[in-house]
């Protein structure tokens, strides 16, 4: 372990039990350093990956090398706040298939569910929990990861969400309350400024609170056709990420990509772009 590679694993069963990620958050921090002028070969090395990893947008990542490299990151950087920094600059289809689902949902609330449900696509171990009644809840947790070892990938997560809430109905929604399980000092103030309300850190859970009523709101980018056909892949992709899934991902994410700034995409003109998804 000493020289920064994983250990080998012994079985299939092994390979399945680690957590891991579309990697997404670690090409985001790579970039910002990269940006920054910092050698990112050597920081790879430390957290076991390699440039050819990250190079490659369908190599999956181990979820605890990625916290791993946020951490490496965030202090080659100086910035000890780089999990809520990149979740407020990053461009949010850059989280392919699962920010396409939720953007052509007709309400947040169908919108939230969707990220609920098929958030281990993107990521093994983050678990969304959505909860109905006096308040529309929104909660995360780990699995097959321990919480205690993350900050970062946690908080791009949690304000990720929320920013995405604005984005996808144009409204500045700000949540009644919001709450992260580590403790903090630094960086505290910028954040309440973007979530516009307190951040309680040291809490018993990470979650945030929103009116019920904007389960209701509809989102700018509504396609009840296009939504039908993301879901049929998300459920394929949540039942088989190994096989055929992550080839036809790119092409529907690709299609997708290129119709979007002219407008609304239809069910015809992904399929005639060739992103067709598997009966």
């Amino acid at each position: 372990m000493g020289n920064g590679t994983s250990k080998v694993l012994n079985s299939e069963e092994d390979l399945d039990s680690i957590p891991t990620a579309q990697g997404g958050l670690s090409r985001l921090a790579i970039a910002r350093l990269k940006s920054a002028g910092v050698p990112v070969a050597p920081l790879l090395m430390r957290v076991g990956l390699t440039p050819e990893a990250i190079a490659d947008p369908e190599e999956r990542l181990s979820v605890r090398s990625q916290v791993a490299l946020l951490d490496e990151a965030a202090i080659a950087l100086k910035d000890e706040c780089l999990g809520f920094t990149l979740a407020r600059d990053f461009d949010p289809r850059e989280l392919g298939l699962l920010y396409y689902v939720m953007a052509s949902s007709q309400t947040l609330g169908d919108a939230l569910k969707r990220v609920a449900r098929y958030s281990k696509i993107t990521n093994d171990a983050v678990v969304v929990g959505y909860r109905e009644g006096n308040r529309l809840i929104i909660s995360l947790s780990y699995s097959g990861v321990p919480r205690h070892s993350d900050r970062h990938q946690i908080e791009f997560c949690m304000f990720a969400v929320l920013r995405l809430c604005r984005v996808l109905t144009g409204q500045n929604l700000v949540p009644q309350y919001f709450s992260i399980a580590h403790h903090r000092s630094q960086g505290t103030s910028e954040m309440a400024r973007f979530v516009g309300t307190k951040v309680e850190f040291g809490a018993d859970r990470d979650e945030f609170a929103l009116n019920p009523d904007v389960r209701e709101l509809p989102l700018i980018h509504a396609d009840t056709h296009l939504n039908d056909l993301l879901l049929k892949y998300c459920e394929a992709a949540l039942a088989d990420r190994r096989g055929d899934v992550s080839q036809l991902r790119t092409r529907v994410e690709n299609a997708i990509s290129s119709l979007l700034p002219h407008g609304r995409v239809l069910l015809e003109d992904v399929a005639r772009s060739g992103g067709s998804l598997p009966r």
